[in-house]
């Protein structure tokens, strides 16, 4: 069954005088175009470039830590609730605070999410009484995923994913090298045919997935055919500049033929992101 285009300005923004706390709930909403006052997350990188308009106030970890700076954005932003992630699956499950919180006499919303992106999207639309909006995104989710399931796949090739996170207070840039054990890797690499030079394996890590660079020339020495840049991709285009400035004799393939591309980032709580993720990946790498 073939889906219409959608309209990409409907519907309209709905914005909630909340703090949301979890980036998987996070992201699901921004889906449904409902967005908070304040966020609060930590798994995704630069969370604050793709949510400007949302303060970022701290990460998940710190929070369920210490809920001083939370207790005291409510009470000067007179937030009306938090809304609160609930994700047995993680580590972490920002779920686990609503008793303490209601102790404080703050109101609480729960989203769970499930293992099927759809009915996190369906959830969601429930808890807000946004069904219609829900199901435009499960359509356009649908539409999407069909799409990049049929598609013809590119032409195997080497590809070196690069990703910047740049502080967002002291503007300090950290590169990684995403390996064979990230979720790009696994998740996206195989609808493009891409094959990933970074071995975990050969590296010592300190987040699984994420090889942090300190010599970018080993980096480049895998000899890819393509390179990505996620992320603050400025921070990652320096570096690329610094390795070609400094007269090397020998440039792999990407950098020659000057295939080096920025895309979007990709990790489990962007699940609900996924098909339109592949299918920007893909719509590069067939060109």
């Amino acid at each position: 069954m073939s889906h219409p285009t959608p309209n990409v300005f409907i519907p309209f923004p709905i914005y909630e005088n909340a703090v949301f706390i979890g980036d998987s709930a996070i992201e699901a909403l921004s889906v449904l175009k409902i967005y908070g006052k304040a966020l609060i997350g930590g798994e995704l990188p630069n969370m604050h470039l793709f949510h400007p308009y949302e303060k970022l106030l701290e990460c998940t970890h710190c929070v369920m830590n210490d809920k001083k700076l939370l207790l005291t954005a409510i009470r000067r932003g007179e937030i009306d609730y938090v809304l609160l992630e609930n994700n047995p699956s993680l580590g972490i499950n920002p779920f686990d605070m609503k008793e303490e919180l209601e102790k404080q006499n703050v109101a609480v919303k729960v989203l769970d999410i499930k293992a099927d992106p759809k009915e996190t999207l369906r959830l969601a639309g429930a808890l807000y009484n946004e069904q219609k909006r829900a199901q435009r995104a499960i359509t356009e989710f649908e539409r999407l995923e069909g799409l990049v399931n049929t598609e013809k796949r590119p032409d195997a090739s080497k590809v070196l994913s690069l990703l910047c996170i740049r502080h967002p207070v002291d503007e300090r840039c950290f590169i990684f090298a995403l390996s064979d054990e990230s979720e790009i890797s696994k998740e996206i690499y195989p609808y493009i045919n891409a094959i990933n030079p970074i071995h975990e394996k050969d590296f010592e890590t300190v987040i699984p997935g994420l090889v942090e660079i300190h010599d970018i020339e080993k980096i480049m020495n895998t000899g890819p055919d393509s390179i990505v840049l996620l992320g603050d991709y400025l921070g990652s285009q320096l570096a690329i500049s610094h390795f070609v400035g400094d007269g090397k004799s020998s440039l792999p393939a990407a950098i020659k033929e000057q295939n080096i591309f920025s895309l979007p980032y990709y990790d489990k709580p962007l699940a609900v992101k996924k098909p339109k993720i592949i299918k920007k990946w893909l719509d590069t790498f067939r060109k």
